[in-house]
Protein backbone atom coordinates (compact mmCIF):
# COMPACT_ATOMS: atom_id res chain seq x y z
CA UNK A 1 0.00 0.00 0.00
CA UNK A 2 3.24 2.47 0.92
CA UNK A 3 4.76 1.20 -2.43
CA UNK A 4 1.95 2.31 -4.07
CA UNK A 5 0.87 5.75 -2.31
CA UNK A 6 4.68 6.21 -2.75
CA UNK A 7 4.80 5.95 -6.51
CA UNK A 8 1.92 7.79 -7.07
CA UNK A 9 3.55 10.66 -5.35
CA UNK A 10 6.56 10.39 -7.66
CA UNK A 11 4.43 10.40 -10.52
CA UNK A 12 2.50 13.80 -9.40
CA UNK A 13 5.94 15.41 -8.83
CA UNK A 14 7.09 14.22 -12.01
CA UNK A 15 4.22 15.66 -13.89
CA UNK A 16 4.53 18.83 -11.90
CA UNK A 17 7.51 19.23 -13.01
CA UNK A 18 6.53 18.97 -16.64
CA UNK A 19 3.65 21.18 -16.16
CA UNK A 20 6.36 23.81 -14.53
CA UNK A 21 9.25 23.32 -17.17
CA UNK A 22 6.89 23.82 -19.86
CA UNK A 23 5.07 26.61 -18.14
CA UNK A 24 8.54 28.64 -18.09
CA UNK A 25 9.66 27.54 -21.58
CA UNK A 26 5.97 29.53 -22.77
CA UNK A 27 7.01 32.53 -20.99
CA UNK A 28 10.14 33.22 -22.53
CA UNK A 29 10.50 36.23 -24.32
CA UNK A 30 11.13 35.75 -28.37
CA UNK A 31 14.86 37.37 -29.34
CA UNK A 32 12.66 39.97 -31.41
CA UNK A 33 10.49 40.66 -27.89
CA UNK A 34 7.57 40.32 -29.72
CA UNK A 35 4.56 39.99 -28.05
CA UNK A 36 2.32 36.27 -28.57
CA UNK A 37 -0.48 36.49 -30.66
CA UNK A 38 -3.66 37.65 -28.67
CA UNK A 39 -6.19 35.19 -26.35
CA UNK A 40 -7.26 34.86 -23.16
CA UNK A 41 -4.69 35.30 -20.08
CA UNK A 42 -2.56 31.89 -18.77
CA UNK A 43 -3.28 30.03 -15.84
CA UNK A 44 -0.11 28.93 -14.11
CA UNK A 45 0.94 25.34 -15.10
CA UNK A 46 -2.24 24.81 -16.86
CA UNK A 47 -1.85 27.57 -19.38
CA UNK A 48 -5.68 28.59 -21.21
CA UNK A 49 -6.98 24.78 -20.59
CA UNK A 50 -10.05 26.13 -19.73
CA UNK A 51 -10.44 28.26 -22.48
CA UNK A 52 -9.81 24.99 -25.03
CA UNK A 53 -13.59 24.36 -26.90
CA UNK A 54 -14.73 21.60 -26.02
CA UNK A 55 -17.96 20.03 -25.04
CA UNK A 56 -19.38 19.67 -28.89
CA UNK A 57 -20.37 22.30 -31.22
CA UNK A 58 -16.35 23.45 -30.45
CA UNK A 59 -16.89 26.40 -33.80
CA UNK A 60 -18.93 28.04 -31.72
CA UNK A 61 -17.00 28.54 -29.22
CA UNK A 62 -13.76 29.21 -32.06
CA UNK A 63 -15.76 31.99 -33.23
CA UNK A 64 -16.39 33.60 -29.79
CA UNK A 65 -12.48 33.23 -28.79
CA UNK A 66 -12.42 34.93 -32.48
CA UNK A 67 -14.88 37.71 -32.01
CA UNK A 68 -13.38 38.22 -28.36
CA UNK A 69 -9.60 38.57 -29.20
CA UNK A 70 -8.93 38.38 -32.94
CA UNK A 71 -9.04 36.08 -36.12
CA UNK A 72 -5.72 34.56 -34.64
CA UNK A 73 -5.86 33.03 -30.96
CA UNK A 74 -3.12 31.78 -29.05
CA UNK A 75 -3.49 29.23 -25.97
CA UNK A 76 -1.05 27.58 -23.72
CA UNK A 77 -2.26 24.26 -23.25
CA UNK A 78 0.79 22.40 -20.70
CA UNK A 79 3.45 24.80 -22.16
CA UNK A 80 2.58 23.84 -25.89
CA UNK A 81 1.74 26.31 -27.89
CA UNK A 82 -1.49 26.81 -29.82
CA UNK A 83 -2.47 28.68 -32.79
CA UNK A 84 -6.30 28.86 -33.37
CA UNK A 85 -7.26 30.48 -37.10
CA UNK A 86 -10.39 31.58 -37.80
CA UNK A 87 -10.42 33.62 -40.78
CA UNK A 88 -9.65 32.99 -44.85
CA UNK A 89 -7.19 35.85 -44.49
CA UNK A 90 -4.98 34.71 -42.01
CA UNK A 91 -5.43 30.85 -43.18
CA UNK A 92 -3.73 32.18 -46.69
CA UNK A 93 -1.60 34.33 -45.75
CA UNK A 94 0.62 31.79 -43.29
CA UNK A 95 -0.42 27.99 -44.61
CA UNK A 96 -0.35 29.23 -48.18
CA UNK A 97 1.99 31.71 -48.58
CA UNK A 98 4.38 30.52 -45.83
CA UNK A 99 3.86 26.89 -46.60
CA UNK A 100 7.21 26.17 -46.10
CA UNK A 101 6.85 27.10 -42.21
CA UNK A 102 3.36 25.76 -41.42
CA UNK A 103 3.07 22.53 -42.80
CA UNK A 104 4.82 20.30 -40.41
CA UNK A 105 3.06 17.71 -38.18
CA UNK A 106 3.31 17.95 -34.67
CA UNK A 107 5.37 14.34 -32.99
CA UNK A 108 1.74 12.71 -32.02
CA UNK A 109 3.53 9.87 -30.21
CA UNK A 110 -0.16 8.15 -29.07
CA UNK A 111 -0.93 7.45 -33.11
CA UNK A 112 2.57 7.39 -34.81
CA UNK A 113 4.81 5.95 -32.06
CA UNK A 114 2.43 3.55 -29.95
CA UNK A 115 -0.46 2.77 -32.63
CA UNK A 116 2.21 2.95 -35.62
CA UNK A 117 0.45 4.67 -37.93
CA UNK A 118 3.83 6.71 -39.13
CA UNK A 119 3.15 5.04 -42.20
CA UNK A 120 0.47 7.42 -43.54
CA UNK A 121 1.09 10.08 -45.35
CA UNK A 122 -1.63 12.51 -43.67
CA UNK A 123 0.19 12.57 -40.33
CA UNK A 124 3.72 12.44 -41.55
CA UNK A 125 6.55 14.98 -40.63
CA UNK A 126 8.64 16.26 -43.62
CA UNK A 127 11.37 14.03 -42.36
CA UNK A 128 9.57 10.94 -42.23
CA UNK A 129 9.25 10.31 -46.06
CA UNK A 130 6.25 12.79 -47.20
CA UNK A 131 7.85 14.34 -49.95
CA UNK A 132 8.30 10.57 -51.60
CA UNK A 133 4.80 9.52 -50.30
CA UNK A 134 3.18 12.90 -51.80
CA UNK A 135 5.14 12.80 -54.64
CA UNK A 136 3.75 9.08 -55.53
CA UNK A 137 -0.21 10.05 -54.68
CA UNK A 138 -0.21 13.16 -56.26
CA UNK A 139 1.61 11.72 -59.80
CA UNK A 140 -1.32 9.46 -59.73
CA UNK A 141 -4.15 12.02 -58.91
CA UNK A 142 -3.35 14.44 -61.92
CA UNK A 143 -6.27 15.74 -63.61
CA UNK A 144 -4.93 14.13 -67.04
CA UNK A 145 -4.56 10.98 -65.29
CA UNK A 146 -7.90 11.10 -63.13
CA UNK A 147 -9.98 12.10 -66.44
CA UNK A 148 -8.27 9.47 -68.66
CA UNK A 149 -8.07 6.24 -66.38
CA UNK A 150 -10.73 6.80 -63.27
CA UNK A 151 -13.26 8.66 -64.75
CA UNK A 152 -14.83 5.67 -66.42
CA UNK A 153 -14.79 3.82 -62.76
CA UNK A 154 -16.74 6.95 -61.41
CA UNK A 155 -19.13 6.96 -64.23
CA UNK A 156 -19.80 3.33 -63.51
CA UNK A 157 -19.98 3.29 -60.14
CA UNK A 158 -22.57 6.23 -60.28
CA UNK A 159 -24.88 4.46 -61.93
CA UNK A 160 -25.03 1.71 -60.10
CA UNK A 161 -25.71 4.23 -57.03
CA UNK A 162 -28.82 5.82 -59.09
CA UNK A 163 -29.99 2.18 -59.46
CA UNK A 164 -29.65 1.43 -55.38
CA UNK A 165 -31.47 4.99 -54.80
CA UNK A 166 -34.67 3.59 -56.67
CA UNK A 167 -34.51 0.51 -55.59
CA UNK A 168 -33.87 1.27 -51.76
CA UNK A 169 -34.67 5.06 -51.43
CA UNK A 170 -34.30 4.84 -47.64
CA UNK A 171 -30.38 3.53 -47.41
CA UNK A 172 -28.87 6.43 -49.11
CA UNK A 173 -26.07 7.20 -47.09
CA UNK A 174 -25.48 3.49 -47.08
CA UNK A 175 -25.39 3.66 -50.98
CA UNK A 176 -23.29 6.94 -50.72
CA UNK A 177 -20.44 4.63 -48.54
CA UNK A 178 -21.43 2.11 -51.17
CA UNK A 179 -20.42 3.80 -54.01
CA UNK A 180 -17.38 6.26 -53.13
CA UNK A 181 -16.05 2.65 -51.79
CA UNK A 182 -16.30 0.86 -54.80
CA UNK A 183 -14.65 3.72 -56.80
CA UNK A 184 -11.46 4.22 -54.46
CA UNK A 185 -10.88 0.15 -54.58
CA UNK A 186 -11.34 -0.08 -57.80
CA UNK A 187 -9.16 2.72 -59.17
CA UNK A 188 -6.35 1.96 -55.80
CA UNK A 189 -6.41 -2.36 -56.13
CA UNK A 190 -8.28 -3.16 -58.61
CA UNK A 191 -11.25 -4.72 -56.33
CA UNK A 192 -15.43 -4.59 -57.53
CA UNK A 193 -17.18 -4.29 -54.33
CA UNK A 194 -20.50 -6.20 -53.43
CA UNK A 195 -23.86 -4.67 -52.76
CA UNK A 196 -23.98 -6.85 -49.61
CA UNK A 197 -21.08 -5.28 -48.06
CA UNK A 198 -16.74 -5.85 -48.29
CA UNK A 199 -14.73 -6.78 -45.87
CA UNK A 200 -12.00 -4.57 -47.19
CA UNK A 201 -14.44 -1.56 -47.00
CA UNK A 202 -15.14 -2.55 -43.20
CA UNK A 203 -11.69 -2.58 -42.30
CA UNK A 204 -11.46 1.11 -43.36
CA UNK A 205 -14.47 2.18 -41.30
CA UNK A 206 -13.93 0.66 -38.45
CA UNK A 207 -10.27 2.28 -38.83
CA UNK A 208 -11.63 5.41 -38.83
CA UNK A 209 -14.33 4.99 -36.58
CA UNK A 210 -11.75 3.88 -34.25
CA UNK A 211 -9.59 7.36 -35.14
CA UNK A 212 -12.99 9.45 -34.31
CA UNK A 213 -13.59 7.90 -30.85
CA UNK A 214 -10.66 6.51 -29.33
CA UNK A 215 -7.53 7.87 -31.23
CA UNK A 216 -8.26 11.49 -30.85
CA UNK A 217 -9.67 11.15 -27.43
CA UNK A 218 -9.61 11.53 -23.75
CA UNK A 219 -6.43 10.34 -23.02
CA UNK A 220 -5.25 9.26 -25.53
CA UNK A 221 -4.88 13.22 -26.87
CA UNK A 222 -3.12 13.74 -23.21
CA UNK A 223 -0.10 10.87 -24.25
CA UNK A 224 0.46 13.47 -27.00
CA UNK A 225 0.67 16.16 -24.70
CA UNK A 226 2.72 14.35 -22.22
CA UNK A 227 4.61 11.64 -24.06
CA UNK A 228 6.22 10.26 -21.35
CA UNK A 229 2.79 8.63 -20.59
CA UNK A 230 3.56 6.20 -23.55
CA UNK A 231 6.00 3.88 -20.75
CA UNK A 232 2.96 3.68 -18.93
CA UNK A 233 2.08 0.03 -18.08
CA UNK A 234 -0.94 -1.40 -20.24
CA UNK A 235 -2.14 -3.14 -16.89
CA UNK A 236 -1.88 0.11 -15.00
CA UNK A 237 -5.71 1.56 -13.74
CA UNK A 238 -6.51 4.21 -16.34
CA UNK A 239 -4.08 3.22 -18.93
CA UNK A 240 -6.71 1.98 -21.43
CA UNK A 241 -5.28 4.41 -23.66
CA UNK A 242 -2.37 1.90 -23.93
CA UNK A 243 -4.65 -0.65 -24.70
CA UNK A 244 -6.90 1.09 -27.41
CA UNK A 245 -3.04 1.88 -28.88
CA UNK A 246 -2.61 -1.76 -29.56
CA UNK A 247 -5.85 -2.20 -31.02
CA UNK A 248 -5.17 0.36 -33.60
CA UNK A 249 -2.04 -0.53 -34.28
CA UNK A 250 -3.59 -4.03 -35.33
CA UNK A 251 -6.05 -2.15 -37.27
CA UNK A 252 -3.95 -0.27 -38.98
CA UNK A 253 -1.50 -3.19 -39.55
CA UNK A 254 -4.94 -5.09 -41.22
CA UNK A 255 -5.91 -2.14 -42.98
CA UNK A 256 -2.93 -1.85 -44.65
CA UNK A 257 -1.39 -5.29 -45.44
CA UNK A 258 -5.04 -7.10 -46.71
CA UNK A 259 -5.83 -5.39 -50.02
CA UNK A 260 -2.10 -5.18 -50.71
CA UNK A 261 -1.38 -8.98 -50.27
CA UNK A 262 -4.27 -9.30 -52.27
CA UNK A 263 -3.66 -7.74 -55.20
CA UNK A 264 -0.07 -9.69 -55.48
CA UNK A 265 -2.01 -12.98 -54.92
CA UNK A 266 -4.25 -11.99 -58.32
CA UNK A 267 -0.79 -10.93 -60.39
CA UNK A 268 0.37 -14.09 -59.51
CA UNK A 269 -2.64 -15.56 -60.23
CA UNK A 270 -2.99 -13.38 -63.76
CA UNK A 271 -6.05 -12.01 -62.54
CA UNK A 272 -5.44 -8.78 -61.38
CA UNK A 273 -7.42 -5.69 -62.87
CA UNK A 274 -4.91 -2.85 -63.32
CA UNK A 275 -4.87 -0.63 -60.77
CA UNK A 276 -2.26 1.81 -58.74
CA UNK A 277 -1.40 -0.30 -57.25
CA UNK A 278 -0.82 -3.24 -59.21
CA UNK A 279 0.97 -0.49 -61.49
CA UNK A 280 3.36 0.38 -58.50
CA UNK A 281 4.63 -3.09 -57.97
CA UNK A 282 5.20 -3.94 -61.34
CA UNK A 283 6.93 -0.61 -61.96
CA UNK A 284 9.06 -1.26 -58.54
CA UNK A 285 11.98 -2.80 -60.23
CA UNK A 286 12.87 0.31 -62.21
CA UNK A 287 11.26 2.95 -60.05
CA UNK A 288 13.12 1.87 -57.27
CA UNK A 289 10.18 2.22 -54.96
CA UNK A 290 9.95 0.46 -52.15
CA UNK A 291 7.58 -2.32 -50.63
CA UNK A 292 6.56 -0.78 -47.42
CA UNK A 293 6.07 2.69 -49.51
CA UNK A 294 3.82 1.13 -51.96
CA UNK A 295 1.53 -0.22 -49.07
CA UNK A 296 1.49 3.17 -47.61
CA UNK A 297 0.59 4.77 -50.54
CA UNK A 298 -2.17 2.55 -51.03
CA UNK A 299 -3.61 2.64 -47.22
CA UNK A 300 -3.86 6.26 -47.50
CA UNK A 301 -6.33 6.66 -50.13
CA UNK A 302 -8.16 4.00 -49.38
CA UNK A 303 -8.53 4.61 -45.69
CA UNK A 304 -8.78 9.06 -46.15
CA UNK A 305 -10.09 9.00 -50.48
CA UNK A 306 -14.17 8.25 -49.65
CA UNK A 307 -14.55 10.36 -46.73
CA UNK A 308 -15.27 13.83 -48.22
CA UNK A 309 -17.08 12.31 -50.82
CA UNK A 310 -19.79 10.50 -48.44
CA UNK A 311 -19.51 14.10 -46.23
CA UNK A 312 -20.59 16.48 -48.54
CA UNK A 313 -23.10 14.30 -50.66
CA UNK A 314 -25.26 13.60 -47.57
CA UNK A 315 -25.47 17.25 -46.65
CA UNK A 316 -26.33 17.91 -50.50
CA UNK A 317 -29.54 15.36 -49.71
CA UNK A 318 -29.80 17.99 -46.26
CA UNK A 319 -29.81 21.02 -48.40
CA UNK A 320 -31.79 20.08 -51.42
CA UNK A 321 -34.96 19.19 -48.83
CA UNK A 322 -34.93 22.01 -46.94
CA UNK A 323 -34.13 24.31 -49.82
CA UNK A 324 -36.67 23.40 -53.13
CA UNK A 325 -35.72 26.66 -54.82
CA UNK A 326 -32.35 25.89 -55.40
CA UNK A 327 -33.22 21.95 -56.46
CA UNK A 328 -35.64 23.48 -59.16
CA UNK A 329 -33.25 25.73 -60.28
CA UNK A 330 -30.29 23.29 -61.04
CA UNK A 331 -32.90 20.87 -62.39
CA UNK A 332 -33.96 23.27 -65.04
CA UNK A 333 -30.34 23.91 -65.83
CA UNK A 334 -29.79 20.51 -65.68
CA UNK A 335 -33.07 19.87 -68.52
CA UNK A 336 -31.94 22.61 -71.07
CA UNK A 337 -28.52 21.39 -71.11
CA UNK A 338 -28.46 17.19 -70.35
CA UNK A 339 -32.14 17.06 -71.42
CA UNK A 340 -34.21 13.81 -70.30
CA UNK A 341 -32.78 11.14 -73.11
CA UNK A 342 -29.64 10.68 -71.07
CA UNK A 343 -27.40 10.89 -67.94
CA UNK A 344 -25.18 13.73 -67.29
CA UNK A 345 -21.46 13.26 -68.74
CA UNK A 346 -18.26 14.75 -67.36
CA UNK A 347 -18.21 16.76 -70.82
CA UNK A 348 -21.30 18.79 -69.71
CA UNK A 349 -19.66 20.70 -66.92
CA UNK A 350 -18.77 23.47 -68.49
CA UNK A 351 -22.65 24.05 -69.56
CA UNK A 352 -23.50 23.59 -65.75
CA UNK A 353 -22.19 26.49 -63.95
CA UNK A 354 -25.32 26.35 -60.99
CA UNK A 355 -24.52 22.72 -60.92
CA UNK A 356 -21.20 23.98 -59.95
CA UNK A 357 -21.87 26.32 -57.27
CA UNK A 358 -24.52 24.09 -55.43
CA UNK A 359 -21.58 21.36 -55.02
CA UNK A 360 -19.42 24.29 -53.80
CA UNK A 361 -22.02 25.86 -51.49
CA UNK A 362 -22.43 22.10 -50.04
CA UNK A 363 -18.87 22.25 -49.32
CA UNK A 364 -19.66 25.86 -47.37
CA UNK A 365 -22.87 25.19 -45.59
CA UNK A 366 -21.99 22.09 -43.52
CA UNK A 367 -18.07 21.91 -43.52
CA UNK A 368 -16.70 17.98 -43.89
CA UNK A 369 -13.16 18.88 -42.81
CA UNK A 370 -11.73 15.05 -43.23
CA UNK A 371 -8.69 14.44 -41.98
CA UNK A 372 -8.37 17.38 -38.92
CA UNK A 373 -5.04 16.54 -38.19
CA UNK A 374 -3.19 20.00 -36.85
CA UNK A 375 -0.04 21.48 -38.50
CA UNK A 376 2.87 22.76 -36.87
CA UNK A 377 5.80 25.37 -37.27
CA UNK A 378 8.97 24.49 -38.07
CA UNK A 379 10.65 27.19 -36.99
CA UNK A 380 9.59 31.30 -35.56
CA UNK A 381 7.62 33.36 -37.55
CA UNK A 382 6.24 37.20 -37.11
CA UNK A 383 3.32 38.13 -38.23
CA UNK A 384 1.17 41.11 -37.95
CA UNK A 385 3.86 42.64 -35.17
CA UNK A 386 3.24 39.10 -33.18
CA UNK A 387 5.59 36.31 -32.42
CA UNK A 388 4.75 32.55 -33.62
CA UNK A 389 7.36 30.16 -31.57
CA UNK A 390 8.52 27.30 -33.41
CA UNK A 391 6.74 24.14 -33.15
CA UNK A 392 3.19 25.86 -32.40
CA UNK A 393 0.26 23.75 -33.19
CA UNK A 394 -2.29 25.37 -35.63
CA UNK A 395 -5.83 24.82 -35.14
CA UNK A 396 -6.78 25.38 -38.69
CA UNK A 397 -6.78 21.70 -38.75
CA UNK A 398 -9.68 21.19 -36.86
CA UNK A 399 -12.92 21.29 -38.66
CA UNK A 400 -14.31 23.44 -36.32
CA UNK A 401 -11.86 26.23 -37.19
CA UNK A 402 -12.60 25.60 -40.84
CA UNK A 403 -16.63 26.14 -40.06
CA UNK A 404 -15.47 29.39 -38.39
CA UNK A 405 -14.02 30.40 -41.74
CA UNK A 406 -16.48 28.92 -43.85
CA UNK A 407 -19.45 30.66 -41.59
CA UNK A 408 -17.74 33.90 -41.31
CA UNK A 409 -19.98 36.61 -42.22
CA UNK A 410 -17.65 39.45 -43.30
CA UNK A 411 -16.94 36.84 -46.02
CA UNK A 412 -19.62 34.93 -46.51
CA UNK A 413 -23.07 37.17 -45.70
CA UNK A 414 -25.92 35.14 -44.35
CA UNK A 415 -23.81 32.01 -43.46
CA UNK A 416 -26.41 29.83 -42.56
CA UNK A 417 -28.10 30.81 -45.51
CA UNK A 418 -27.50 27.64 -48.54
CA UNK A 419 -27.12 30.37 -51.55
CA UNK A 420 -25.21 29.37 -54.70
CA UNK A 421 -24.77 32.15 -56.40
CA UNK A 422 -22.62 33.81 -53.43
CA UNK A 423 -19.95 32.16 -55.72
CA UNK A 424 -21.59 34.03 -58.82
CA UNK A 425 -19.89 37.63 -59.33
CA UNK A 426 -21.88 40.55 -60.61
CA UNK A 427 -21.63 44.40 -60.78
CA UNK A 428 -21.80 45.35 -57.49
CA UNK A 429 -20.66 42.43 -55.61
CA UNK A 430 -17.51 40.17 -56.42
CA UNK A 431 -17.73 36.41 -55.83
CA UNK A 432 -17.27 34.92 -52.53
CA UNK A 433 -13.95 33.14 -52.01
CA UNK A 434 -14.31 29.07 -52.84
CA UNK A 435 -14.41 27.20 -50.47
CA UNK A 436 -13.13 23.82 -51.33
CA UNK A 437 -9.81 25.71 -51.15
CA UNK A 438 -10.68 25.03 -46.84
CA UNK A 439 -12.54 21.56 -47.63
CA UNK A 440 -9.76 20.03 -49.10
CA UNK A 441 -6.77 21.86 -47.08
CA UNK A 442 -4.15 24.69 -47.10
CA UNK A 443 -0.33 24.77 -48.42
CA UNK A 444 1.55 21.80 -48.62
CA UNK A 445 -1.03 19.44 -47.12
CA UNK A 446 -3.43 20.16 -49.45
CA UNK A 447 -5.22 16.89 -50.74
CA UNK A 448 -3.01 15.39 -53.45
CA UNK A 449 -6.45 13.82 -54.82
CA UNK A 450 -8.44 16.63 -54.79
CA UNK A 451 -9.61 16.78 -58.23
CA UNK A 452 -10.53 12.95 -58.46
CA UNK A 453 -12.55 14.14 -55.39
CA UNK A 454 -14.15 16.89 -57.07
CA UNK A 455 -14.79 14.83 -59.80
CA UNK A 456 -16.34 12.06 -58.26
CA UNK A 457 -18.68 14.39 -56.35
CA UNK A 458 -19.48 16.35 -59.30
CA UNK A 459 -21.22 13.85 -61.29
CA UNK A 460 -23.19 12.07 -58.36
CA UNK A 461 -24.39 15.21 -57.66
CA UNK A 462 -25.34 15.98 -61.07
CA UNK A 463 -26.24 12.71 -61.50
CA UNK A 464 -28.70 12.84 -58.17
CA UNK A 465 -30.46 16.35 -59.09
CA UNK A 466 -30.64 15.34 -62.74
CA UNK A 467 -33.06 12.15 -61.74
CA UNK A 468 -34.71 12.06 -58.47
CA UNK A 469 -36.66 15.13 -56.10
CA UNK A 470 -35.52 14.81 -52.60
CA UNK A 471 -38.23 16.52 -49.91
CA UNK A 472 -38.92 16.05 -46.62
CA UNK A 473 -40.93 13.11 -45.04
CA UNK A 474 -44.72 14.25 -44.32
CA UNK A 475 -46.71 12.91 -41.35
CA UNK A 476 -50.14 11.36 -41.49
CA UNK A 477 -51.68 15.11 -41.80
CA UNK A 478 -49.32 15.26 -45.13
CA UNK A 479 -47.11 18.58 -43.21
CA UNK A 480 -43.78 18.17 -43.78
CA UNK A 481 -41.29 16.91 -40.88
CA UNK A 482 -38.68 19.00 -39.96
CA UNK A 483 -35.17 17.46 -39.98
CA UNK A 484 -33.31 17.39 -36.70
CA UNK A 485 -30.06 17.10 -37.59
CA UNK A 486 -26.46 17.31 -35.37
CA UNK A 487 -22.77 17.20 -36.30
CA UNK A 488 -20.03 15.49 -34.66
CA UNK A 489 -16.63 17.08 -34.17
CA UNK A 490 -14.57 14.17 -35.34
CA UNK A 491 -12.20 13.83 -38.27
CA UNK A 492 -15.05 13.39 -40.55
CA UNK A 493 -18.44 15.95 -39.82
CA UNK A 494 -20.87 13.60 -40.75
CA UNK A 495 -24.70 14.63 -40.12
CA UNK A 496 -26.23 12.40 -37.67
CA UNK A 497 -29.01 9.85 -39.40
CA UNK A 498 -31.96 11.67 -40.85
CA UNK A 499 -34.69 10.71 -43.42
CA UNK A 500 -35.78 12.60 -46.69
CA UNK A 501 -37.86 11.20 -49.77
CA UNK A 502 -36.47 10.18 -52.82
CA UNK A 503 -38.54 9.97 -56.04
CA UNK A 504 -38.02 9.85 -59.68
CA UNK A 505 -39.13 13.15 -60.73
CA UNK A 506 -39.91 12.42 -64.77
CA UNK A 507 -41.22 10.11 -66.64
CA UNK A 508 -38.46 7.74 -68.24
CA UNK A 509 -36.21 8.34 -65.49
CA UNK A 510 -36.84 4.66 -64.12
CA UNK A 511 -35.90 3.39 -67.18
CA UNK A 512 -33.06 6.04 -68.07
CA UNK A 513 -31.09 4.49 -64.87
CA UNK A 514 -32.26 0.78 -65.31
CA UNK A 515 -30.69 1.12 -68.84
CA UNK A 516 -27.58 2.74 -67.66
CA UNK A 517 -26.77 -0.31 -65.48
CA UNK A 518 -27.46 -3.52 -67.69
Amino acid sequence: MFSIQLSGSILAIVLSLAFYVRWRRSRNVNPMGLPLPPGPRQHFLLGNLSDLPTGGYEWIKHKALSQSYSDIVFLNIFGRHNLFINSFKATNDLLDKKGAIYSDRPRLPMVKELMGWDWNLVLMSYHEGFSVHRRIVQQNFQPSIVARSHRPVMLREVRVLLNNLLVKPNDFTHHLRRMAGAIIMMVTYGHQIGDDGDEYIDLAEQLRDFADRRAFRGWNVMVNGFPILKYVPAWLPGAQFKRDALFGKLLGIRMRNAPYTMVKERMAAGTAVPSLISSMIEESPSSGIDEEVIKNCGGVIYNAGADTTVAALTNLFLAMMTYPQVQSQAQRELDKIVGRSRLPQFEDRDQLPYVGRVLKEVLRWKVVAPLGVPHCTTESDEYRGRHIPPRTILGISCGDCYRAILHDEAVYPNPETFDPDRFLARADKPAEPDPSRVAFGFGRRICPGRFFADDSMWLALASILHLFNISKVMDAQGRDIEPEVHYGSGLVSMPSPFACTIKPRFIGAEELIMSAVE
